[in-house]
């Protein structure tokens, strides 16, 4: 029995860097099913992980856009009050005068050219007619 041993290991070569497994040695089949559960938790955690970032990421883009819109809405309201300060110039009565009198050549109706037209309540409902 000796002599078969030694038959045996002469006939093996031994790796110095690896401890040589005997073949009747199994590995454990505990320890392949927590390196999978092991495996299954940090991908879990790596996805999960790449969730939270796409999350912040999202929320990082819509606050700019949030803000580009703040900054276009003041840029409106800006242009929406200079356009209601020329209107009211524009529309000024004195503008209005000025611009019939000069440009138009329009003058002041004489008396003899007005008319005063006076309605009574009893004669209101023929208005319309």
């Amino acid at each position: 029995m000796q002599q078969a041993r030694k038959l045996y290991k002469a006939d093996r070569i031994v790796s110095p860097v690896y401890p040589s497994v005997s073949p009747s040695a199994r590995p454990d089949p505990g320890r392949r099913v927590k390196k999978f559960k092991l495996f299954v938790v940090f991908t879990l955690c790596f996805f999960l992980s790449l969730v939270v970032v796409a999350q912040y990421s999202s929320l990082v883009i819509l606050n700019y856009r949030l803000s580009s819109a703040r900054a276009e809405l003041v840029a409106i309201q800006e242009a929406s009050r200079s356009l209601e300060l020329e209107v009211a110039q524009l529309s000024s009565i004195g503008r209005i005068d000025q611009i019939a009198r000069e440009e138009l050549n329009m003058v002041d109706p004489e008396i003899d050219q007005l008319r005063v037209i006076t309605v009574s309540r009893t004669d209101a409902s023929r208005l319309g007619e």
